[in-house]
Protein backbone atom coordinates (compact mmCIF):
# COMPACT_ATOMS: atom_id res chain seq x y z
CA UNK A 1 0.00 0.00 0.00
CA UNK A 2 2.73 2.45 1.34
CA UNK A 3 4.95 1.55 -2.36
CA UNK A 4 1.28 2.92 -3.82
CA UNK A 5 0.17 5.79 -2.22
CA UNK A 6 3.29 7.75 -2.71
CA UNK A 7 3.35 7.53 -6.79
CA UNK A 8 -0.79 8.54 -6.57
CA UNK A 9 0.36 11.27 -4.38
CA UNK A 10 2.67 12.38 -7.26
CA UNK A 11 0.03 11.32 -9.96
CA UNK A 12 -2.66 14.10 -8.50
CA UNK A 13 0.06 16.91 -9.00
CA UNK A 14 0.83 16.42 -12.73
CA UNK A 15 -1.55 14.70 -14.68
CA UNK A 16 -4.14 17.90 -14.96
CA UNK A 17 -1.24 19.86 -16.65
CA UNK A 18 0.16 19.64 -20.07
CA UNK A 19 2.91 21.78 -18.48
CA UNK A 20 4.38 19.94 -15.47
CA UNK A 21 6.46 16.83 -16.61
CA UNK A 22 7.55 15.26 -13.31
CA UNK A 23 11.74 14.73 -13.38
CA UNK A 24 11.95 11.28 -14.32
CA UNK A 25 8.63 10.55 -15.66
CA UNK A 26 9.83 10.44 -19.52
CA UNK A 27 13.29 8.34 -18.63
CA UNK A 28 13.59 5.33 -20.77
CA UNK A 29 12.25 1.70 -19.33
CA UNK A 30 13.39 -1.57 -20.89
CA UNK A 31 10.74 -2.28 -23.88
CA UNK A 32 9.33 -5.95 -23.23
CA UNK A 33 7.20 -8.51 -24.89
CA UNK A 34 4.42 -8.79 -22.44
CA UNK A 35 2.85 -11.82 -24.01
CA UNK A 36 2.09 -12.51 -27.51
CA UNK A 37 1.75 -9.70 -30.04
CA UNK A 38 1.68 -7.09 -27.08
CA UNK A 39 5.15 -5.32 -26.19
CA UNK A 40 5.48 -2.40 -23.77
CA UNK A 41 7.48 0.90 -25.36
CA UNK A 42 6.25 3.29 -22.68
CA UNK A 43 8.60 5.16 -20.28
CA UNK A 44 9.30 4.70 -16.73
CA UNK A 45 5.87 6.22 -15.55
CA UNK A 46 3.77 6.02 -18.27
CA UNK A 47 2.64 3.47 -20.31
CA UNK A 48 2.55 3.04 -24.02
CA UNK A 49 1.07 -0.82 -25.85
CA UNK A 50 2.58 -1.68 -28.96
CA UNK A 51 0.07 -4.58 -30.39
CA UNK A 52 1.75 -5.83 -33.58
CA UNK A 53 0.10 -7.54 -36.63
CA UNK A 54 0.83 -8.32 -40.56
CA UNK A 55 -0.93 -5.47 -41.92
CA UNK A 56 0.51 -2.81 -39.39
CA UNK A 57 0.76 -1.77 -35.68
CA UNK A 58 -1.07 -0.56 -33.11
CA UNK A 59 -0.24 1.87 -30.59
CA UNK A 60 -2.08 2.47 -27.47
CA UNK A 61 -1.25 5.91 -25.48
CA UNK A 62 1.01 8.56 -26.75
CA UNK A 63 1.79 10.11 -23.78
CA UNK A 64 3.69 13.53 -23.60
CA UNK A 65 4.64 14.66 -26.59
CA UNK A 66 8.18 14.27 -25.35
CA UNK A 67 7.79 11.08 -24.38
CA UNK A 68 7.81 10.25 -28.50
CA UNK A 69 11.17 9.98 -29.02
CA UNK A 70 11.74 7.33 -26.32
CA UNK A 71 8.23 5.65 -27.93
CA UNK A 72 10.12 5.46 -31.24
CA UNK A 73 13.55 3.93 -29.44
CA UNK A 74 11.21 1.20 -27.62
CA UNK A 75 10.09 0.38 -31.14
CA UNK A 76 13.05 -0.04 -32.91
CA UNK A 77 15.00 -1.82 -30.30
CA UNK A 78 12.41 -4.55 -30.06
CA UNK A 79 13.08 -5.06 -34.32
CA UNK A 80 10.12 -2.94 -35.22
CA UNK A 81 9.66 -0.17 -37.68
CA UNK A 82 7.67 2.98 -36.23
CA UNK A 83 6.31 4.10 -39.60
CA UNK A 84 3.93 0.71 -39.67
CA UNK A 85 2.25 2.02 -37.09
CA UNK A 86 -1.66 2.30 -38.70
CA UNK A 87 -3.57 3.13 -35.49
CA UNK A 88 -3.21 5.25 -32.84
CA UNK A 89 -5.47 4.22 -29.85
CA UNK A 90 -5.54 7.85 -27.65
CA UNK A 91 -4.87 7.61 -24.22
CA UNK A 92 -7.59 9.08 -21.51
CA UNK A 93 -7.90 12.79 -21.58
CA UNK A 94 -5.18 14.15 -20.14
CA UNK A 95 -2.34 15.68 -21.02
CA UNK A 96 0.41 13.26 -19.71
CA UNK A 97 -1.50 10.25 -21.67
CA UNK A 98 -2.78 12.20 -25.09
CA UNK A 99 -0.47 15.41 -25.60
CA UNK A 100 2.01 13.32 -28.02
CA UNK A 101 -0.95 12.59 -30.34
CA UNK A 102 -0.26 15.08 -32.79
CA UNK A 103 3.51 13.97 -33.67
CA UNK A 104 2.96 10.98 -33.61
CA UNK A 105 -0.07 11.39 -36.52
CA UNK A 106 2.81 13.42 -38.07
CA UNK A 107 5.36 10.88 -38.36
CA UNK A 108 3.42 7.82 -39.03
CA UNK A 109 -0.11 8.99 -40.46
CA UNK A 110 -1.50 6.86 -38.64
CA UNK A 111 -5.40 6.91 -37.56
CA UNK A 112 -6.09 8.15 -34.54
CA UNK A 113 -8.91 6.46 -32.44
CA UNK A 114 -10.95 8.63 -29.73
CA UNK A 115 -13.50 8.11 -26.99
CA UNK A 116 -16.35 10.19 -27.60
CA UNK A 117 -16.76 11.30 -24.29
CA UNK A 118 -13.07 12.27 -24.74
CA UNK A 119 -13.73 14.41 -27.53
CA UNK A 120 -13.71 17.70 -26.02
CA UNK A 121 -11.36 17.59 -24.00
CA UNK A 122 -8.51 16.05 -26.07
CA UNK A 123 -9.37 18.91 -29.01
CA UNK A 124 -8.50 21.19 -25.99
CA UNK A 125 -4.69 19.65 -25.80
CA UNK A 126 -2.47 21.39 -28.08
CA UNK A 127 1.64 21.22 -27.91
CA UNK A 128 2.67 24.06 -29.74
CA UNK A 129 -0.90 25.44 -31.28
CA UNK A 130 -0.90 21.62 -32.87
CA UNK A 131 -4.78 21.17 -33.93
CA UNK A 132 -5.20 17.65 -32.14
CA UNK A 133 -5.91 14.95 -34.79
CA UNK A 134 -8.85 12.89 -34.53
CA UNK A 135 -9.60 10.77 -37.40
CA UNK A 136 -12.32 8.10 -35.61
CA UNK A 137 -14.57 8.23 -32.40
CA UNK A 138 -15.34 5.58 -30.52
CA UNK A 139 -18.05 4.04 -27.87
CA UNK A 140 -18.48 2.08 -25.55
CA UNK A 141 -18.02 -1.87 -26.91
CA UNK A 142 -17.04 -0.74 -29.83
CA UNK A 143 -13.71 -2.44 -31.32
CA UNK A 144 -10.56 -1.75 -33.23
CA UNK A 145 -9.58 -4.42 -35.80
CA UNK A 146 -6.15 -4.60 -37.41
CA UNK A 147 -4.40 -7.24 -39.11
CA UNK A 148 -6.64 -10.20 -36.99
CA UNK A 149 -6.21 -8.75 -33.88
CA UNK A 150 -9.34 -6.69 -32.18
CA UNK A 151 -9.43 -4.58 -29.14
CA UNK A 152 -12.26 -3.81 -27.45
CA UNK A 153 -13.78 -0.46 -25.76
CA UNK A 154 -15.44 -0.35 -21.79
CA UNK A 155 -15.98 2.60 -20.65
CA UNK A 156 -15.00 2.69 -16.68
CA UNK A 157 -15.40 6.72 -16.68
CA UNK A 158 -14.93 8.56 -13.59
CA UNK A 159 -11.49 9.34 -13.69
CA UNK A 160 -12.33 11.10 -16.67
CA UNK A 161 -15.47 11.57 -18.53
CA UNK A 162 -14.87 8.90 -21.16
CA UNK A 163 -12.16 7.16 -19.74
CA UNK A 164 -11.91 3.65 -22.31
CA UNK A 165 -10.14 0.57 -21.23
CA UNK A 166 -9.64 -1.93 -23.85
CA UNK A 167 -9.51 -5.42 -23.94
CA UNK A 168 -8.18 -8.03 -26.46
CA UNK A 169 -7.10 -11.74 -25.99
CA UNK A 170 -3.84 -12.98 -26.24
CA UNK A 171 -2.40 -16.39 -26.78
CA UNK A 172 0.81 -17.77 -25.07
CA UNK A 173 1.75 -21.68 -24.84
CA UNK A 174 -1.47 -23.14 -26.47
CA UNK A 175 -3.76 -20.94 -24.07
CA UNK A 176 -5.82 -17.88 -24.56
CA UNK A 177 -6.34 -14.81 -21.84
CA UNK A 178 -8.03 -11.99 -21.69
CA UNK A 179 -6.04 -8.97 -20.88
CA UNK A 180 -6.80 -5.06 -20.28
CA UNK A 181 -5.30 -2.26 -20.46
CA UNK A 182 -6.91 -0.32 -18.06
CA UNK A 183 -7.59 3.43 -18.44
CA UNK A 184 -7.53 4.42 -14.41
CA UNK A 185 -9.62 4.03 -11.37
CA UNK A 186 -7.24 6.36 -9.26
CA UNK A 187 -9.95 8.97 -7.96
CA UNK A 188 -7.73 10.39 -4.63
CA UNK A 189 -7.32 13.85 -6.33
CA UNK A 190 -10.70 13.99 -7.99
CA UNK A 191 -13.66 16.54 -6.44
CA UNK A 192 -16.64 15.11 -5.87
CA UNK A 193 -18.81 17.65 -3.75
CA UNK A 194 -19.86 20.23 -5.68
CA UNK A 195 -18.25 19.34 -8.76
CA UNK A 196 -20.60 21.40 -11.63
CA UNK A 197 -18.40 20.22 -14.35
CA UNK A 198 -18.94 16.73 -13.54
CA UNK A 199 -22.22 16.42 -11.08
CA UNK A 200 -22.34 12.56 -11.63
CA UNK A 201 -18.90 11.63 -10.98
CA UNK A 202 -19.65 9.75 -7.75
CA UNK A 203 -21.97 7.36 -9.52
CA UNK A 204 -20.16 6.92 -12.44
CA UNK A 205 -17.29 6.01 -10.03
CA UNK A 206 -19.20 3.25 -7.81
CA UNK A 207 -20.51 2.12 -11.26
CA UNK A 208 -16.23 1.94 -12.57
CA UNK A 209 -15.99 -0.02 -9.80
CA UNK A 210 -18.72 -2.34 -10.45
CA UNK A 211 -17.74 -2.90 -13.93
CA UNK A 212 -14.14 -3.33 -13.50
CA UNK A 213 -14.64 -5.93 -11.14
CA UNK A 214 -16.73 -8.17 -13.15
CA UNK A 215 -14.36 -8.09 -16.14
CA UNK A 216 -12.69 -11.24 -16.65
CA UNK A 217 -9.53 -10.32 -16.72
CA UNK A 218 -5.99 -12.09 -16.67
CA UNK A 219 -3.28 -10.13 -18.57
CA UNK A 220 -3.37 -6.58 -16.02
CA UNK A 221 -2.11 -3.71 -17.63
CA UNK A 222 -2.69 -0.10 -17.01
CA UNK A 223 -1.94 3.34 -18.23
CA UNK A 224 0.81 3.82 -15.23
CA UNK A 225 3.54 0.86 -14.45
CA UNK A 226 2.79 1.46 -11.07
CA UNK A 227 -0.89 0.83 -11.32
CA UNK A 228 -0.03 -2.89 -12.00
CA UNK A 229 3.50 -3.35 -10.79
CA UNK A 230 5.62 -3.19 -13.73
CA UNK A 231 8.95 -2.91 -12.23
CA UNK A 232 8.26 -6.12 -9.79
CA UNK A 233 6.95 -8.43 -13.01
CA UNK A 234 9.48 -7.33 -15.23
CA UNK A 235 12.39 -7.91 -12.86
CA UNK A 236 10.26 -11.46 -12.31
CA UNK A 237 9.97 -11.57 -16.30
CA UNK A 238 13.95 -11.48 -17.02
CA UNK A 239 14.38 -14.93 -14.77
CA UNK A 240 11.71 -16.68 -16.06
CA UNK A 241 12.21 -20.49 -16.56
CA UNK A 242 10.36 -22.46 -19.24
CA UNK A 243 7.17 -23.66 -17.70
CA UNK A 244 6.99 -20.74 -15.47
CA UNK A 245 3.41 -18.86 -15.52
CA UNK A 246 3.95 -15.39 -17.13
CA UNK A 247 4.21 -12.81 -14.85
CA UNK A 248 1.72 -10.59 -16.43
CA UNK A 249 -0.83 -13.08 -15.67
CA UNK A 250 -2.39 -11.64 -12.55
CA UNK A 251 -5.94 -12.43 -11.58
CA UNK A 252 -5.56 -11.74 -8.12
CA UNK A 253 -3.40 -9.02 -8.19
CA UNK A 254 -6.16 -7.20 -10.66
CA UNK A 255 -9.02 -7.45 -8.01
CA UNK A 256 -6.71 -6.22 -5.05
CA UNK A 257 -5.73 -3.16 -7.62
CA UNK A 258 -9.69 -2.54 -7.66
CA UNK A 259 -10.55 -3.52 -4.38
CA UNK A 260 -7.71 -0.91 -3.22
CA UNK A 261 -8.76 1.75 -5.07
CA UNK A 262 -12.80 2.11 -4.34
CA UNK A 263 -10.92 2.34 -1.23
CA UNK A 264 -9.25 5.09 -1.95
CA UNK A 265 -11.95 6.59 -3.97
CA UNK A 266 -14.62 5.97 -0.67
CA UNK A 267 -12.57 7.35 1.79
CA UNK A 268 -11.58 10.84 -0.20
CA UNK A 269 -15.51 11.02 -1.26
CA UNK A 270 -15.61 10.98 2.70
CA UNK A 271 -13.40 13.15 3.80
CA UNK A 272 -14.82 15.89 1.28
CA UNK A 273 -18.43 15.24 2.79
CA UNK A 274 -17.19 15.80 6.12
CA UNK A 275 -15.32 18.62 5.26
CA UNK A 276 -18.24 20.05 3.09
CA UNK A 277 -20.15 19.90 6.35
CA UNK A 278 -17.98 21.27 8.34
CA UNK A 279 -17.35 24.95 6.08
Amino acid sequence: MLKLLLPLAVLACFILSAQAQPAGWNDPFPPHKVMDNLYYVGTSMLSTYLITTPEGHILVSSNYEASVPVIQAGVAELGFQFKDIKILISGHAHPDHVEGDALIKELTGAEVVVGRLEVPVVQAVRPGGKEHPIDRIVDDGDTVTLGGTTLTAHLLPGHTQGCLAWSLPLVEAGRTYLALIECSLNGQFLQYVGNAEYPHIVADMRASFHLARELPVEVFLSSHGVFYGLDEKYAKLLTRREGDTNPFVDLVGYQAHVDEFEKIFEETLAKQLAEAKSN
